[in-house]
C-alpha cells in the first residue's frame, strides 16, 4: 500500500463543495458508461493519479485492489501513485492530467482545460471523466479524514490541530450531505454551466 506523508486536508467550504459535485459526478460518469464512452481500465486510472495529488493511503489501498481487476499491472499502479504518466496511453493521458488538475485545484479547475479534453474526446467522454474525477475527490476527503482519525488513535499522528480539524468535520460531514443533495437537485434548474461542471469564474 502506497503510504503518503502529504495528505491535503480541505476546508468546510470545499468539503461541501466536492459533496455537491459528486452528485452530479455519479450522473456524468452513469451516462458515459451507457454511451460506452469510458471503460473502468481509464476510470480507475483517473482515480488513481488522482489520489496520488491528494495522498488519501486508504484510497491508495482500494483502488488498487479494483484497478487490478480492471486489468492494470501492479507496475502501472505503483507509477501512478508515484505521479509518473509514462504507462498511461496517449489516448487517456488528457483525462489523468485532468484529474490531477482538479485535485490540485481542491475541487476546481479552469474552463480551458475542460475545452481541451472536449476537443480530444467529445462531450461524453469529456463528462465521464469529469464524473470519475467528482467521485474519487469525495471518497478521497473520507479516506484523509479517516485515516487522520485512525493514525491518531494508533499515536502515528501527533498533531492535535489536524485531529481536532478532521473530528470537528465527521458529524459537520454527516449533516451537510442532504443540504448537499438539495443544493445539487437546485443546480440542476440553472441554465450556469459554470456551477453545473463546478470550474473557475
Amino acid at each position: 500500500m502506497k503510504v503518503f506523508k502529504n495528505k491535503k486536508i480541505y476546508t468546510y467550504q470545499e468539503t461541501f463543495r466536492t459533496a455537491v459535485c459528486f452528485f452530479n459526478g455519479l450522473r456524468f460518469i452513469k451516462q458515459a458508461k451507457q454511451a460506452k464512452a469510458i471503460n473502468k481500465p481509464f476510470v480507475e486510472r483517473i482515480m488513481l493519479g488522482v489520489t496520488e495529488v491528494n495522498g488519501c493511503t486508504l484510497c491508495s489501498y482500494q483502488h488498487t485492489g479494483i484497478a487490478l481487476k480492471a486489468g492494470l499491472t501492479r507496475e502501472e499502479i505503483k507509477a501512478l501513485l508515484d505521479g509518473e504518466l509514462e504507462s498511461v496511453n496517449d489516448n487517456e493521458i488528457i483525462g489523468v492530467l485532468f484529474g490531477k488538475h482538479v485535485a490540485d485545484q481542491r475541487g476546481l479547475f479552469d474552463k480551458e482545460a475542460y475545452d481541451r479534453m472536449v476537443k480530444e474526446y467529445g462531450d461524453e467522454r469529456a463528462l465521464g471523466v469529469l464524473g470519475a474525477v467528482r467521485i474519487i475527490m469525495f471518497t478521497n476527503i473520507i479516506g484523509i479524514m479517516g485515516g487522520v482519525l485512525f493514525d491518531t488513535l494508533t499515536f502515528k499522528n501527533k498533531k492535535l490541530g489536524l485531529f481536532l480539524h478532521e473530528l470537528v468535520r465527521l458529524p459537520l460531514f454527516i449533516l451537510m450531505m442532504p443540504l448537499a443533495f438539495m443544493t445539487f437537485m437546485a443546480l440542476q434548474f440553472t441554465s450556469s454551466e459554470r456551477l453545473k461542471l463546478g470550474y473557475k469564474a
